[in-house]
């Protein structure tokens, strides 16, 4: 079954979503150490702020996949605005910083004029048990369906237990 993603999105309290978003212009960082440590911090920190848990995401080179439950109050457009806002912000802080003269930066460190998220993403309101471990089964999938080396900036927390309200 094909899912729309529209800009009206489903809130549901307590509900799982699956979230696809990506790096505009296509630009290749997410799976640099520096970057994607930076994003899974971000990722958690903004999940604890908004009431929400973060149940699955892999993190590939120029987009992310989530797979997040809402709390009692704020909204899934809320939380992902929020981490991308963040995100973005800290990654072109450490931009200006190396592009600063006198600055020592990581050789290694790809860098750019100024990092953005495409504006929307795609969501979707995850319903059912079956519906949830595709969803997770195709997070850990990842490094295969792209040919990775290694499965780096995973996470599966294998200890929860889908319950829909």
């Amino acid at each position: 079954m094909r899912h729309r993603n529209t800009r009206r999105r489903p809130y549901r309290r307590f509900g799982y979503y699956f979230i696809t978003t990506n790096v505009s212009e296509g630009f290749t960082i997410l799976d640099q150490y520096e970057y994607g440590h930076l994003l899974e911090h971000i990722i958690f920190c903004s999940a604890s702020i908004h009431s929400s848990q973060v149940i699955a995401f892999k993190i590939n080179s120029d987009h992310v996949h989530l797979v997040a439950q809402i709390g009692e109050f704020g909204t899934i457009s809320e939380y992902v605005a929020s981490w991308k806002r963040q995100f973005s912000k800290q990654v072109n802080i450490l931009i200006a910083r190396m592009s600063s003269p006198g600055q020592d930066s990581n050789p290694g460190l790809v860098t750019f004029n100024k990092f953005r998220w495409q504006p929307s993403y795609h969501s979707h309101l995850i319903t059912s048990k079956r519906d949830f471990e595709n969803h997770i089964n195709y997070i850990l999938k990842q490094k295969k369906h792209h040919d990775l080396e290694d499965n780096k900036f995973c996470f599966v927390d294998h200890k929860h237990v889908f319950t829909f309200k």
